[in-house]
C-alpha cells in the first residue's frame, strides 16, 4: 500500500481512483478521471488489473552502468548486438542463459502491451502519435533525480505517462509545488527576459530548477509499493526520486487537439503565465 506523508505548505493534488469502478461507471466517471489528469494531478490508479510476474522481473541484475539506467525496452527486446551498450545489456545480464533471457523478454513485452491497452482504455479519445517504455532496473539515488520538472521534445504535444513500481522495495518520490504554483509564488525572483525566449518545455525545466535552488523546498513524500501504478504529467509536477530500483515508465505522445480540454496543455499554461507575469511588452510562446 502506498504511504503518503503530506506537507502542509504544499497543495494536496494526489488523488486515488479505483479503475474497476471507472471501467464500469460509464463515460461520465471516465471523463472525471481524464479531467483530473489534465488538471495536473498525480493519480494513484487502484485495482488496475495488471498482472506482472514480479518474481521473474526481480530475479536478475543488470551491470552497473549509467548507460543502462534508463533502459529503452527495445534494447533488451530487439538488441542490436553490434552495439556495445546493447551487448552489455543482454550478455552482461543473462550471459549465455538464453532460456532466462527469453522468459524475461516475453514478460517485458507482455507488460508493455498491458500498459498500452490500459492507457488506451483510460484515454479513449486521445490520438496517440508515438509510444516509449523505459525500464529502470538500477538503483536511482536522489543525486540522479533531484527536485525538478521534466522537459521532453519542445513541440506542442501532450503526454500520458504511467509509472509502475515492480521492485520489492518502495519507490520514494518527493513532490512539491506544481509548475503554475511555483511561478505564482516566485515570479518576482525569476529572469523573465530569459524565460520568455524559451520553448514551453524548457520553460518548465527552468522553473523546476528555480524551485530546487530555493531549497529546502517543502515536499510531500510518497512511497510507492510494489505493484503501485500512478499517472501524472511530469512537466507540470516538481518531483524528486529519493530512492528506488526497478520500475517501468511509459511515455505516450498525444495530439493536444484530442485532449478533453486542449487549452489545458502545457503550451497554453506557459503562455498564460507569461501573459500574467512576463514583464515583457511582447510575450513569446515558441
Amino acid at each position: 500500500m502506498t504511504e503518503i506523508i503530506l506537507h502542509p505548505e504544499v497543495e494536496n493534488y494526489i488523488v486515488e481512483w479505483d479503475w474497476q469502478e471507472v471501467r464500469t461507471g460509464g463515460e461520465a466517471l471516465r471523463a472525471e478521471l481524464v479531467a483530473a489528469f489534465e488538471d495536473g494531478k498525480l493519480i494513484l490508479l487502484r485495482n488496475h488489473g495488471l498482472e506482472v510476474d514480479f518474481e521473474l522481473l526481480n530475479s536478475f541484475e543488470l551491470p552497473r552502468s549509467e548507460k543502462l539506467r534508463k533502459l529503452p525496452y527495445n534494447r533488451l527486446i530487439y538488441p542490436k548486438l553490434w552495439r556495445a551498450d546493447h551487448r552489455l545489456a543482454v550478455f552482461g545480464t543473462f550471459g549465455l542463459d538464453l532460456s532466462k533471457y527469453l522468459k524475461v523478454r516475453r514478460e517485458i513485452k507482455r507488460v508493455n502491451r498491458a500498459l498500452k491497452a490500459l492507457t488506451q482504455d483510460v484515454f479513449t479519445e486521445y490520438r496517440f502519435l508515438r509510444e516509449q517504455y523505459s525500464w529502470r532496473l538500477l538503483d536511482t539515488p536522489v543525486t540522479i533525480h533531484p527536485l525538478h520538472i521534466d522537459f521532453h521534445s519542445g513541440a506542442d504535444l501532450h503526454y500520458a505517462r504511467f509509472f509502475l513500481n515492480i521492485d520489492s522495495e518502495p519507490r520514494v518520490w518527493r513532490i512539491s509545488h506544481r509548475m503554475d504554483e511555483v511561478v505564482r509564488r516566485h515570479h518576482d525572483d525569476m529572469a523573465w527576459q530569459e524565460l520568455n525566449e524559451l520553448n514551453p518545455d524548457m520553460f518548465c525545466d527552468t522553473v523546476g530548477n528555480h524551485l530546487r535552488d530555493k531549497t529546502p523546498a517543502p515536499c510531500h513524500e510518497v512511497r510507492f509499493a510494489q505493484g503501485d501504478l500512478w499517472l501524472c504529467d511530469t512537466r507540470t509536477i516538481s518531483h524528486a526520486v529519493m530512492s528506488g530500483r526497478r520500475m517501468v515508465a511509459t511515455h505516450f505522445w498525444v495530439d493536444p487537439e484530442s485532449m478533453a480540454v486542449p487549452s489545458k496543455r502545457v503550451q497554453c499554461r506557459v503562455a498564460a503565465l507569461r501573459e500574467t507575469y512576463g514583464r515583457q511588452p511582447r510575450v513569446a510562446t515558441q
